[in-house]
């Protein structure tokens, strides 16, 4: 697999991993600490946050490998930081302010100017 194309893998598995979290915490026993449990165990959300954290490791570790530690950090998290607030316009109907989005536009715009200069 490519540099590029593990580091698409490693932001959408990011992506997945929010998401997954996300809805664990919100769907989690908090009662007791052996109800926490429990509810994490029997909770398909957190075992799809398990398997993403690893492919997000597993993508992140090959990138790596192969290129600059530095760019491949900054290309995943910037860009699963623009692709999650997408998501959360998209699916949970999210409000992105103008200075939220000119916020975007400029980790977008850093990003590519991070990735042509290296």
């Amino acid at each position: 697999m490519t540099h590029l194309g593990l580091i698409v893998l490693a932001v959408c598995a990011n992506v997945v991993l929010n998401l997954a979290l996300r809805e664990t915490s919100r769907n989690m026993d908090i009662s007791s600490l052996a109800a926490g449990a429990f509810s994490l165990l029997l909770s398909p959300w957190m075992w799809l946050a398990l398997f993403s954290g690893f492919v997000l490791i597993g993508a992140f570790m090959g990138a790596i490998r192969y290129y600059s530690l530095s760019i491949t950090y900054v290309a995943i998290t910037a860009s699963a930081m623009v692709a999650l607030t997408l998501v959360g316009m998209l699916l949970h109907g999210e409000h992105v302010s103008l200075a939220r989005f000119l916020g975007l536009a400029l980790i977008v715009a850093g990003l590519i100017l991070t990735l042509r200069a290296a």
